[in-house]
């Protein structure tokens, strides 16, 4: 049966990929990557892999994110009717905030092709590590648009905001100020928020700063790599 074989590439580093996608990966004769910027793209390339990079596509003027998300999925789907194995490769985990997979999932059995997950560490472990979670404090995984500005959350509990930059309208570009706007309906200028990201290549080192929620768009600056946001509980 046609295969494509999605592998998490884990949260940057090589040494915090499985062995499972290191051995996967270095056996693939070609790999397609959602975006270019991770180790894991210049290893392979030092190997002499066959390599493709979807990164040009986040240029182009897409009416959303889920039309280029679809245009990949079906490229994904023509070239493995033409190899019967395809390799895509993805930041972090697999099933964690990757509409490209939901996608392949719901599309794929229907053009006979089987997917196939290797899971790898995602940013959740990393940021969660970042702030020494407590697990005895509820948790809510959100997004900005779908969860905070529709207020589907509990600020008696923990928010990680993955993606904390948001749009107003499908053509505009990402603002943390939106997020911060969002919140502020529900928390106090001064409530201590942390932002967690990664230095991006060659280290991806993880950083992470707590700042007040009104100074964090000040501190987001110009953008972060791969960033999320803790939300501590508001105390009553």
């Amino acid at each position: 049966m046609a295969t494509i074989t999605v592998v998490g590439l884990g949260p940057g580093p090589l040494s915090q990929m499985t062995q499972e996608a290191e051995q996967h990966l270095r056996g693939a004769a070609k790999v397609f990557f959602r975006a270019s910027t991770y180790p894991a793209y210049d290893w392979l390339h030092g190997l002499g892999k066959s390599l493709v990079s979807f990164d040009g596509l986040y240029s182009m003027p897409w009416p959303d994110a889920t039309a280029m998300y679809e245009f990949m999925v079906t490229a994904l789907l023509r070239e493995v009717s033409l190899r019967d194995e395809v390799t895509f490769a993805l930041p972090g985990s697999p099933l964690v905030l990757e509409d490209t997979v939901q996608i392949l999932k719901a599309r794929g059995p229907a053009a006979g092709v089987d997917i196939r997950i290797i899971h790898g560490l995602s940013f959740v472990e990393i940021a969660l590590a970042a702030v020494d979670f407590d697990f005895k404090v509820p948790l809510q995984v959100v997004l900005p648009r779908l969860h905070l500005q529709n207020g589907l959350f509990d600020s008696r509990g923990a928010l990680l905001v993955c993606q904390p930059q948001a749009t107003g309208q499908p053509t505009e570009a990402a603002r943390i100020d939106l997020t911060v706007d969002w919140l502020q309906r529900r928390y106090p200028a001064d409530h201590p928020v942390v932002l967690i990201w990664t230095s991006g290549l060659p280290t991806y080192k993880t950083e992470h700063a707590t700042v007040p929620l009104a100074e964090l768009a000040r501190a987001y600056g110009d953008g972060k790599y791969y960033a999320s946001l803790f939300v501590p509980p508001l105390v009553a």
